[in-house]
């Protein structure tokens, strides 16, 4: 479960209490809100960023463990954005394998080597019927692959949490829809507790919970 309580945003031109937010296993929040309310600033805070432009407070914990004191790369979270980072010089079935965590083992219980990294990227791939895409590189990407592969990558990296920030808002209505509707599943289906911004308000799932900053903003 992802707990984030007490949490106050403030910048020069005014502040958000935050209600106390809960997500169990596989539960999805949706944070709408106008440009420049700190809703991105929310997520990195979140990551474990350092925020120069905002000061924000609250407590963060994950699983019953407080993330405040802890680095990005102890805190287990992931961030997919709307601009996917694909290493260009590196094929998709290499650019999962570079997220899969070091020391993660097979059913033998030791470290996989090479060759296993590759087999179970391309079985993370063939799960989502995408393995016609292994060996192609990200210039060769359409817009909704490239968002799907961006997802498998960030699960790859096996995070108890993800954020989300605008992750499919470059994308036409139609795939947009598509492949929204396979991410939120695929989240669901693994148990990932997730965070999603969005300026959508139509792109909401259903079972979603939905926090409107604008409705806690107050002006100095």
């Amino acid at each position: 479960m992802l707990r984030i309580n007490n949490c106050r945003i403030s910048t020069e031109n005014g502040s958000i209490d935050l209600p106390d937010i809960a997500l169990d296993s596989g539960e999805l929040l949706v944070l709408t809100g106008p440009s420049g309310m700190g809703k991105s600033t929310f997520l990195h805070w979140l990551l474990g960023d350092t925020i120069k432009h905002a000061k924000i407070s609250g407590n963060i914990s994950l699983n019953d463990v407080s993330l405040n004191s802890l680095k990005i790369e102890q805190r287990r979270i992931g961030l997919l954005m709307q601009d996917v980072h694909l290493f260009p010089h590196l094929n998709v079935v290499d650019n999962i394998c570079f997220a899969l965590p070091h020391g993660i083992q097979g059913g033998n219980g030791k470290d996989l080597n090479k060759a296993q990294r590759r087999e179970t990227a391309l079985a993370m791939l063939n799960k989502i019927d995408m393995a016609y895409v292994a060996g192609h590189y990200p210039e060769q990407l359409s817009g909704g692959e490239r968002s799907r592969v961006g997802l498998v990558r960030a699960l790859a990296n096996q995070p108890q949490a993800l954020l989300m920030d605008e992750p499919f808002a470059a994308l036409d209505p139609l795939t947009c829809e598509q492949v929204s509707e396979w991410a939120f599943g695929e989240l669901q289906q693994q148990g990932v507790p997730s965070i999603m911004v969005s300026h959508d308000i139509n792109n909401i799932p259903a079972k979603a919970q939905h926090l409107d900053l604008a409705k806690y903003y107050r002006r100095l």
